[in-house]
C-alpha cells in the first residue's frame, strides 16, 4: 500500500530532478530568444564612440575552419569585412556592424535570431575610438612659453582629434638630434646623411633638431616642451652641413629618399630664391607617390615664396608673430601662415631655444598635416592663419600685412 512515508522520498526525487533539468544548458541552436550560453558574451559600448567594427574573441582551441564558418554565419565576407587578426590573442576584428547592431537591444536581450551564440566564441565586443592620453594642458615645464600652441588651438585639437593613424614626417634638414631627451621614442631608426654619405643623420648645427621638436616632441612627459602631433614619427634626413647650407642636388636626393622610405609628409625648412630642375623633379616625384610636401616661404621679406616652396603643389608657409601679424622677415604669397617668431623649441645637447623664421612655421603646418591626415582629412589651404578650427570648419582669418 502506497503511504505518505513512501511519497516523501518520491517528491524529493522529483524536486531534485526538476532542479537538475532547469539548470541544464540548452544546445546553442535551441537557446530561448533572450538567453545566451555562458560561453558567449556580447559587450556593447557605453560612454565611448564605437568605430562600427566588432572584436570577436575565439576560444583558443577553435580550428580555423570553424572560425571562418562562424564569420560567414554572421554575414562577414572573408575578403571584405576582416579588418584585422591578432593571432596571439585569438582575435578577429570584423566590419559587419549591421549583423550585430540590429539584433540586440540595449538591455542585452536578443531581438532577432540567435546564431551569434557559439561555444567557439568567448566574447564579442564593440571596437571603439580612443584618443591621446595626456593631461590638457600638458605638464611639460616649458609649455607656457609656447605661445604658438594656444594660437593654433592645440588644446582644442588634442581634445577633438580622436584616434589617429600614425604618420611619418621626414625632416629634410641639418639632421635631427636623435638622442634629445624630448624626442625619445619619436625618431625612426635609420634615415640618411647625404652630406657625409652615411646612415648617421645626427644634427650638429641645431636647425633640424628644432624643427623636429615642434612636430614631435613628447607631450606630457614632464620634460621641456610639447610637440603638436602625437601620432607623428620623425624620419631624419640630413642634406645641410655644419654651417646650415648644402646643395640643391642633395636636397633633391633627400626628397626622393624620404618618398621611397615611407614618408607621409616631408618638411623642407630650407630654400633659395633661385629654383632648380632637379629639386622640382624630386618634389614632383614625391607628390606622385602621395607625399604631402611642406616648405618654408623664406625670410627675405619678398612678395613671393622662395624655392622649393614656390613649386606647384608644395605647401608654402609664411610666418606670423604672437599678435597674428605677418612677421616682417616673412615672404608673402604662400598657401598658409603659422607661428614663426619667438618659437620655443628643442635644441642641441638636450637644450631649448626661442627661434625666428619661416623655418619654424613650416613644421607647425607639417604637424597639423600629420594630425589631419591621421584623421583621413587634408589641409585646408586658403592663404589664412592656420588654426584647428579653420582647418576643420571653414575659412581661416586673413593675416594682417600678408
Amino acid at each position: 500500500m502506497f503511504t505518505i512515508r513512501c511519497l516523501v522520498p518520491l517528491l524529493m526525487m522529483i524536486m531534485l530532478l526538476g532542479i537538475s533539468v532547469s539548470a541544464s544548458e540548452f544546445p546553442p541552436g535551441m537557446q530561448p530568444i533572450s538567453q545566451q550560453p555562458d560561453s558567449t558574451r556580447i559587450d556593447l559600448v557605453e560612454g565611448a564612440q564605437p568605430t562600427g567594427n566588432w572584436v570577436i574573441h575565439f576560444d583558443p582551441n577553435t580550428p580555423l575552419s570553424e572560425k571562418k564558418e562562424y564569420l560567414q554565419r554572421v554575414g562577414a565576407d572573408l575578403d571584405q569585412h576582416i579588418i584585422e587578426r591578432i593571432a596571439q590573442l585569438e582575435i578577429w576584428v570584423v566590419d559587419a556592424a549591421e549583423r550585430f547592431d540590429t539584433r540586440f537591444s540595449r538591455d542585452m536581450e536578443l531581438v532577432e535570431g540567435d546564431f551569434y551564440f557559439d561555444s567557439d566564441v568567448e566574447l564579442v565586443e564593440q571596437d571603439f575610438v580612443v584618443s591621446v592620453n595626456f593631461d590638457i594642458p600638458p605638464n611639460d615645464p616649458d609649455y607656457d612659453r609656447q605661445w604658438a600652441l594656444p594660437h593654433i588651438q592645440a588644446e582644442q585639437a588634442w581634445r577633438e582629434m580622436g584616434e589617429l593613424d600614425p604618420m611619418t614626417v621626414a625632416v629634410i634638414d641639418t639632421g635631427v638630434c636623435m638622442t634629445h631627451e624630448d624626442l625619445e621614442g619619436r625618431v625612426l631608426p635609420g634615415g640618411y646623411d647625404f652630406v657625409d654619405n652615411d646612415d648617421d643623420p645626427e644634427d650638429v648645427f641645431g636647425h633640424g633638431c628644432s624643427v623636429a621638436g615642434i612636430i614631435a616632441a613628447n607631450t606630457n612627459n614632464g620634460i621641456g616642451i610639447a610637440g603638436f602631433a602625437p601620432n607623428s614619427m620623425i624620419l631624419p634626413v640630413r642634406v645641410l652641413g655644419p654651417s646650415g647650407s648644402g646643395s640643391m642636388a642633395d636636397v633633391a636626393a633627400g626628397i626622393v629618399y624620404a618618398a621611397d622610405n615611407g614618408a607621409d609628409i616631408i618638411n623642407l625648412s630650407l630654400g633659395s630664391m633661385v629654383g632648380s630642375q632637379v629639386t622640382k623633379d624630386a618634389v614632383e616625384y614625391a607628390m606622385e607617390k602621395g607625399v604631402t610636401v611642406i616648405a618654408s616661404a623664406g625670410n627675405s621679406g619678398g612678395s613671393l615664396p622662395g624655392f622649393p616652396a614656390r613649386y606647384e603643389g608644395v605647401v608654402a608657409v609664411g610666418a606670423i608673430d604672437a599678435n597674428g601679424k605677418r612677421s616682417s622677415f616673412s615672404n608673402k604669397g604662400g598657401d598658409i601662415w603659422a607661428p614663426g617668431r619667438d618659437v620655443h623649441t628643442i635644441y642641441l645637447d638636450n637644450g631649448y631655444k626661442a627661434l625666428n623664421g619661416t623655418s619654424f612655421s613650416a613644421p607647425y603646418v607639417a604637424a597639423m598635416a600629420a594630425v589631419l591626415q591621421g584623421k583621413g582629412e587634408k589641409l585646408h589651404l586658403d592663404g589664412g592663419d592656420m588654426t584647428w578650427s579653420c582647418m576643420n570648419n571653414g575659412a581661416c582669418e586673413v593675416v594682417p600685412g600678408s
